[in-house]
């Protein structure tokens, strides 16, 4: 479906389903986005208030932490 996306973790061979909402904030960290760049970016897009997007990602990005989908690490 449009907006969409899958992720696929090699190391247990498992997809991840992403719905638009995830997927978009996983393309913002891809492309470099902090938190508050990624929030203003969704706000563009998605009629929400700010605390319930910020939530959102704050909830995302923890989640794919535990998953070890993402890794804290620094920008170069």
């Amino acid at each position: 479906m449009a907006g969409e996306l899958a992720l696929f973790d090699d190391r247990d061979g498992r997809y991840h389903a992403l719905n638009g909402s995830a997927a978009a904030i996983w393309r913002a960290i891809a492309d470099g986005l902090d938190g508050p760049a990624i929030v203003d970016a969704l706000i563009a897009n998605y009629d929400a208030p700010r605390e319930t997007i910020a939530q959102a990602v704050q909830t995302f990005v923890e989640t794919a932490l535990a998953r070890g989908l993402l890794v804290r690490g620094s920008a170069a």
